[in-house]
């Protein structure tokens, strides 16, 4: 069982890197190809997806060099979920590409995985870090917590799936089993899914790739629809349909995707990586399943709780595909301490955003 739920991860892990490939080689082809409408269209995506960037993460000259010189380099995948208006981080994936040994290792980080906040007493699960700090408040904890610096990030919305398999014509799934599930209205049951080969729009790709409750292999079994998106989605970015549904791709990538890579930095990935995307080694944070009693929520909550010896072994071997010195680390700098007066130590309902754990407590949750 452990194997299969292994292979599984290795899977989703390796079609999640592949959607964040295809999308850069995507925009570098068209970019290299393109000229008047669609060079200028691409232009505006790439300053588009990078406007929202906190401002300690745009200085990206020392990662220009390693790019100059084929250096390896690191990114942080996330995959963002909203729920009443806040967005968690879901998908937390770190990955090392290795231009030389043409190969990428890659962890993805259990959403369930406890940790305390910091600067405070807390204890939360990792998909609240966003909530509470941001993508610069995360990065600077995910560098950390592996003790490795992180090169760059990019940020993939989940409802922004709807938009982009539509602006691609559909996907095509073969379905496990039938079922209804909320669209993304949170209209209950408004999505119908067949069991069986099918072509889904944007709406019914969402409600496919988010339910779980209904699915006899839980969470495992909605990791493997995702997948099974991303795949189809892959493929028709990459195909020649592309161009023909061009500009409805690129309003859908627009909004959607943030990143940090400048222009110039996508084309030399593009050119020089993207071979290593073929050799994807999915590594593992091993630990214990435990259900933990939260204070601040007066509830026993499900966790991942990692093995200390698992964190040593992932902050070496990452820095060895990184080609760092063991005792190499770097931060984004962020001050935590200025954002602790939003995060009350015992009452979080006086946040200013909803709770971000409401989808893991199980109350009021619907059929998803």
């Amino acid at each position: 069982m452990r194997s299969q739920k292994h292979e599984k991860k290795q899977n989703r892990n390796r079609w999640f890197i592949r959607g964040f490939f295809s999308i850069l080689v995507l925009l570098i082809f068209i970019l290299g190809s393109g000229v008047g409408y669609y060079g200028s269209k691409i232009l505006e995506v790439l300053n588009n997806v990078s406007e929202g960037t906190p401002e300690e993460l745009q200085d990206t000259t020392e990662q220009d060099i390693l790019l100059k010189n084929r250096k390896p380099f690191s990114v942080l995948l996330l995959g963002l979920d909203e729920d009443a208006g806040t967005r968690r981080s879901d998908t937390i994936i770190v990955a090392t590409i290795n231009p030389t040994e043409e190969s990428v290792k890659m962890l993805s980080i259990p959403r369930d995985t406890m940790i305390d906040l910091p600067g405070t007493n807390r204890s939360e699960k990792i998909n609240a870090l966003y909530a509470f700090y941001g993508v610069s408040g995360t990065i600077d904890y995910i560098e950390e917590y592996l003790d490795i610096p992180i090169s760059y990030y990019a940020t993939l919305n989940f409802e922004g799936l709807v938009d982009l398999v539509d602006a691609v014509g559909g996907v095509t799934v073969d379905s496990q089993l039938s079922f209804t599930v909320q669209d993304s209205t949170e209209k209950a049951d408004a999505i119908e899914i067949d069991e069986g080969v099918q072509t889904l729009d944007g709406e019914h790709a969402l409600g496919y790739a988010r339910m779980r409750k209904q699915d006899p292999r839980g969470d495992w079994g909605r990791q493997e629809r995702q997948r099974e998106v991303i795949q189809a989605l892959s493929e028709e970015l990459l195909s020649l349909n592309s161009f023909t549904n061009f500009s409805p791709i690129m309003d859908a990538i627009s909004p959607n995707f943030q990143t940090n890579l400048s222009g110039m930095q996508i084309w030399t990935i593009a050119n020089n990586y993207t071979e290593a995307a073929n050799h994807v080694e999915s590594l593992e944070l091993r630990g214990e399943a435990d259900y933990v009693y939260f204070p601040a929520y007066g509830l026993d909550l499900y966790v991942w709780l990692p093995f200390d010896e698992s964190v040593k072994e992932l902050q070496d071997t990452f820095k060895q595909h990184l080609e760092l010195d063991t005792s190499t680390t770097s931060g984004t700098g962020v001050n935590f301490d200025d954002q602790l007066e939003d995060i009350p130590e015992d009452n979080p309902g006086d946040r200013s955003f909803e709770n971000p754990l409401e989808d893991d407590l199980d109350i009021n949750e619907d059929s998803n």
